[in-house]
């Protein structure tokens, strides 16, 4: 083995490891920015509810 097939070995790899990763860091970053949307926008449209105090004298 020649240092240009060790090369050649080392660019496959990572090239192999590249097409393997980004999918997954597209697809769990739209996971993650869908969820930080939804929780924005649920966090936004909550209303604090209050119950009223009952003040009957014992």
């Amino acid at each position: 083995m020649t240092i240009n097939d060790v090369s050649l070995i080392g660019k496959k790899v990572l090239v192999g490891v590249t097409v393997t990763l980004i999918p997954f860091v597209i697809i769990f970053g739209g996971l993650w920015l869908g969820r930080k949307l939804l929780e924005k926008g649920s966090a936004t449209k909550t209303a604090q509810i209050v119950q009223p105090q009952n003040s009957t004298p014992s």
